[in-house]
């Protein structure tokens, strides 16, 4: 029996216009629009960082938000917002998880670490 993921992540909502795509960034999209479930931090975080995901996102102004969520717990979420040199962070809720509540990654491994703390404190709250 495979274990449950620890994370998901879908759509929450367009910030501002959304710019023109290709195919395979409107097929990502689609999908992201659903639920999508990660079974680790890093699995997470290095999708966030490939390049399907970055050319979805685009290198403009951002335009789209994605809820990130505990799998088990789907009250205890956290906003991703894409920038042009990596994804802000946010912690809506004031949960306590994330330092000052909103954080911009730069690094594949500084995201995995900021979504493993975040999760490891709301899930021991």
């Amino acid at each position: 029996m495979s274990e449950a993921p620890l994370l998901t992540m879908t759509k929450l909502r367009e910030i501002c216009h959304q710019p023109k795509l290709s195919v395979e960034s409107e097929n990502l999209l689609e999908t992201l629009s659903g639920l999508c479930s990660f079974h680790t931090c890093e699995d997470l975080a290095s999708f966030l960082f490939t390049e399907m995901f970055r050319n979805l996102v685009g290198i403009s102004d951002p335009w789209i938000a994605f809820e990130i969520g505990v799998y088990r717990d789907h009250t205890k979420t956290i906003e991703a917002i894409p920038v042009y040199d990596g994804i802000t962070i946010a912690d809506g809720t004031l949960s306590g998880g994330i330092p000052d509540n909103i954080v911009i990654v730069k690094t594949e491994v500084e995201c995995s670490r900021i979504l493993s703390n975040w999760h490891e404190y709301v899930m021991n709250d």
